[in-house]
């Protein structure tokens, strides 16, 4: 017997934080993140988004076994683009039942309508500034941090419960050993042509300053652009620490004109490579695999993360030639670290003015989330998703 059941205490909510991990097992493409790492995420004691948004998660049950999930939010930060009154699915796994999936998206639906929500849209994990989309085609590429997995059969199974396809966001591979890059003539012509731009590695000791920054240009340069939900320090909670310990320092920059921050750029590595053949769950012996490896592993990728030009200097020669700049620093760094191949994204679908420098260097795209919406039955009124172009 099929049951949708609500995570109402600890047990329930460590059921549904390892749902994936058990009904993924073995297949292919898939490798199952530490449940640590997802408490951070989904924990209301713990996650960022709690302490601004109201969520609900439900179970589906078989026989007394988990066999899905789902979660409903509502955010008074709506992303740019999406109508006033829309609520969001996220964190939609199961295992390959059209009904189980069609359950639990009318539960979600069912919830968000008597929020007095109109229409909804997802998945999110849990929101845009996380780990947005449903993974549509790559599930057999290598995984990335902070990149949502899902199997082939979930998306037709949504659109079978009436979504819509609202945009679609890629991430774009570059193997280092094959990257184009600017020769040392082109990054001397475009400096020139640039006077008083600088690039600067943070200090470890600055972290929380220049986090700050980020945010700041960050906001500024994507204020406009669909799906654009502002980024504050504490939804990057965390980031210092795994940055003194983890990243290495050319990782993060911090571009300046004439002494004030004009872009930014910063990659993590793939914390996969270290959790690689651990459990969910790692014993004592697992742990201290782990710490051995974080003292001594050399990471082979990364993904950027944040990429941010400040609006002013969009679309124009000089936020061009920062941009590609800013790329090729990274790329360099990169390959002197020795790093095989790096992600960027998420990239929106429509983004004219960055994947042509992203195909300038080499990238290719991977990897394709897809978000997407629907008007909720039952709503008060029945608002566009979105204005679309």
């Amino acid at each position: 017997m099929l049951q949708i059941t609500p995570v109402s205490d600890r047990s329930d909510l460590r059921a549904f934080i390892e749902l994936p991990n058990r009904i993924y097992v073995g297949q292919q493409g898939f490798e199952p993140p530490l449940n640590m790492d997802r408490d951070m995420l989904l924990n209301p004691r713990r996650s960022a988004f709690w302490k601004h948004g109201r969520v609900k998660y439900w179970l589906a049950m078989r026989d007394g076994l988990p066999v899905g999930r789902i979660s409903a939010q509502i955010d008074p930060n709506m992303p740019v683009g999406i109508e006033p009154g829309a609520g969001m699915f996220g964190c939609l796994d199961a295992i390959d039942d059209a009904e189980v999936v069609r359950l639990l998206v009318e539960t979600a639906e069912q919830w968000l309508v008597a929020e007095g929500c109109t229409s909804i849209f997802g998945p999110c994990t849990l929101d845009m500034n996380d780990e947005p989309g449903l993974l549509v085609e790559g599930a057999d590429q290598p995984a990335m941090t902070l990149c949502p997995w899902h199997p082939p059969y979930i998306g037709p199974h949504l659109e079978r419960c009436g979504y819509e396809r609202l945009r679609d966001l890629h991430n774009w591979k570059l193997e280092l050993a094959s990257a184009t890059q600017l020769t040392t003539e082109g990054r001397k012509r475009m400096s020139d042509r640039i006077p008083g731009l600088t690039s600067r590695i943070p200090d470890r000791g600055s972290y929380a300053r220049d986090i700050a920054i980020l945010c700041d240009v960050y906001n500024d340069g994507w204020r406009n652009h669909w799906g654009f939900i502002p980024l504050a320090p504490v939804d990057l909670d965390g980031l210092d620490v795994l940055m003194k310990w983890l990243v290495a320092p050319e990782a993060f920059r911090i571009i300046e004109l004439d002494g004030e921050p004009v872009a930014v750029m910063l990659l993590i590595p793939n914390l996969f490579e270290l959790t690689a053949g651990l459990s969910p769950s790692p014993g004592a012996l697992g742990w201290m695999r782990l710490a051995w490896r974080a003292m001594t592993h050399r990471f082979r990728s990364g993904r950027i993360i944040v990429v941010g030009l400040v609006s002013r200097l969009q679309g124009t020669v000089v936020g061009a030639a920062i941009a590609a700049l800013m790329v090729d620093e990274l790329v360099t760094s990169q390959t002197v670290l020795k790093g095989e191949w790096v992600e960027a994204g998420w990239v929106l679908e429509n983004n004219t003015a960055l994947i042509p420098i992203l195909e300038r260097f080499g990238f290719q795209r991977n990897k394709t989330f897809r978000i997407f919406g629907k008007t909720l039955q039952g709503a008060a009124r029945a608002p566009a998703m979105e204005a679309r172009p």
